[in-house]
């Protein structure tokens, strides 16, 4: 059947920051509910960084987004741990001497809460397109797995669908770097936390589309604002820097705004941002996954959906 070219090309980009996924992961729950059937119906491409890697995988495989939710509630503290945001000085040098010599968790809970999802599926078996950014650590270089959706995206079909959200989550410090293939790669967010111009610049120069028919729907980990805790001092060194996850979410936050910016100039109306603003008392943290951050992401999310006007939730859903 011919494509029909009058018809809006719509993409859901999902963007990086590990536990705070949750919060994606949620707003696709309700999302999802209200479409009342699978999300990814509803888009012609699906791009997904780190954690919305991981999101958008399980979209294009047509896994219940609620699933996924119950993977961050239930295997949280497995995946991550069970300590919360350090409050003291010696707290913040503790938890950073867990990343000197090595990454801080193994990834193998991931892995196997990953398995048990993606079941030996591989991106040839997608029934959805995906554009999924990573990084091959050997040899310094950006990567973008894709589905075969077109000659030019084809090379990755046999990849393993856990190999590449592992290898797409791998964020440096935190999980070991994932091997696929020849190659080693990390966390696609050191180049693209929101993979917003990834996945237009897929639909524009590989799928052909008309940029004027492209709608997109870019999601967030709730880090609008983000401002760190303790504040900025003009020498703040390693220990500065990298309390609390600074740097990191520092990374998230700005590469987030930055693509927003971007975007809205491109697409103008044609482009939708939905994100919370980063709750300062919150006690969040990349790899916080206490009960207690979980329910305030859970909470943000509800809240973020409350929000939505009806003509949000009609343009959200392609309606």
């Amino acid at each position: 059947m011919a494509e029909n070219l009058q018809k809006p090309f719509r993409i859901l980009s999902l963007a990086g920051g590990g536990y705070l996924g949750l919060y994606t992961a949620c707003v696709l729950a309700g999302l999802e509910a209200r479409a009342e059937e699978p999300l990814a119906r509803r888009f012609d491409l699906i791009a997904g960084t780190s954690v919305g890697g991981l999101l958008a995988l399980a979209l294009a495989f047509e896994v219940p987004v609620t699933q996924v939710v119950s993977l961050f509630r239930e295997r949280g503290s497995e995946i991550f741990s069970t300590r919360g945001m350090p409050t003291s000085r010696v707290g913040r040098l503790i938890d950073l001497t867990r990343a000197v010599l090595g990454p801080k968790y193994s990834g193998e809970a991931l892995r196997q809460a990953l398995e048990d999802i993606f079941d030996g599926r591989r991106l040839a078996d997608a029934k959805h397109n995906l554009v999924i950014p990573a990084v091959n650590v050997s040899l310094s270089q950006t990567k973008v797995f894709k589905t075969p959706h077109v000659d030019a995206s084809e090379g990755d079909e046999r990849v393993l669908a856990v190999d590449v959200a592992m290898a797409t989550s791998a964020a440096p410090a935190y999980f070991p770097s994932v091997k696929v293939g020849r190659y080693l790669y990390a966390d696609g967010g050191i180049f693209a936390v929101a993979p917003d111009q990834v996945a237009l610049h897929e639909a524009e120069h590989f799928m052909g589309v008309d940029p004027a028919r492209i709608e997109m729907l870019s999601i967030g980990t709730a880090t609008a604002g983000y401002r760190p805790a303790d504040g900025v001092d003009a020498d703040d060194g390693a220990v500065g820097w990298l309390s609390d996850g600074r740097l990191i979410l520092t990374t998230v936050a700005v590469q987030q705004q930055h693509v927003e910016a971007m975007l809205e100039d491109r697409l103008g109306a044609r482009y939708q941002r939905i994100d919370a603003e980063w709750p300062a008392d919150g006690g969040l943290g990349i790899d916080v996954a206490t009960p207690a951050t979980a329910t305030v992401l859970v909470q943000l999310a509800e809240r973020t959906l409350a929000r939505l006007s009806g003509a949000d939730w009609r343009w959200a859903l392609g309606r």
